[in-house]
């Protein structure tokens, strides 16, 4: 899952739990790393929460990657693209489920996404660099709406792509995504109501 998708998991959670689970991915090792970006005197309920929102993430993370849906998919990617299936099949929920948001929120996902970067740049001076450059990028281009668009998946790709350090085919591979779509359209709702089931009981 992407930014989008983890979201819209937390969207039930308290602000700090949810500003934890958005960042999970700029943290790197133990969760307590968190800690470190915090500013002296912080109090205890809100190092608790981040810490709560990032292992939330990474809940999800871990069942998406162990579900069956998922690593039948993986096997179904050509294989000059499948070293990138973990990759693409986050971008790509994200992609189904703002295509889809309509059966999943009554709340329109304009709104929805305007109150994700209301608390991004409100808790700005709690997050790491890396992700204060990432999170003026996602407001200034509305990534959570965008990814209803196939072409800004695929320019994320290329983003991403050019990012690495070594030469890969991750920018070509966002054609599994068309390539796959009717496996993806059939596999996301299952998925999704999988970890709204699981996810309540964290």
């Amino acid at each position: 899952m992407n930014y989008l998708a983890h979201a819209f998991l937390a969207r039930e959670k308290g602000e700090a739990f949810r500003l934890g689970n958005l960042m999970a991915d700029h943290i790197k090792g133990p969760v307590d790393r968190v800690l470190d970006f915090l500013p002296l005197g912080h109090s205890d309920l809100l190092a608790e929460e981040l810490l709560a929102g990032i292992r939330y993430h990474r809940f999800i993370d871990h069942t998406v990657d162990h579900s069956p849906l998922v690593s039948e998919l993986r096997e179904q990617f050509s294989k000059e693209y499948r070293r990138y299936a973990g990759i693409v099949l986050d971008m790509a929920w994200d992609y189904h489920l703002a295509r889809s948001w309509v059966a999943y929120s009554d709340l329109p996902l304009s709104v929805f996404a305007s109150h994700q970067y209301q608390l991004l740049t409100r808790y700005r001076d709690l997050q790491p660099d890396s992700m204060q450059h990432m999170v003026r990028y996602m407001v200034k281009n509305d990534w959570l709406v965008s990814y209803a668009k196939a072409d800004h998946i695929r320019r994320s790709l290329a983003g991403m792509s050019q990012r690495m350090r070594r030469e890969n085919k991750l920018a070509e591979a966002f054609i599994e995504i068309p390539r796959l779509e009717a496996e993806l359209s059939k596999a996301f709702p299952l998925l999704m109501g999988n970890l709204l089931r699981q996810s309540f009981g964290q």
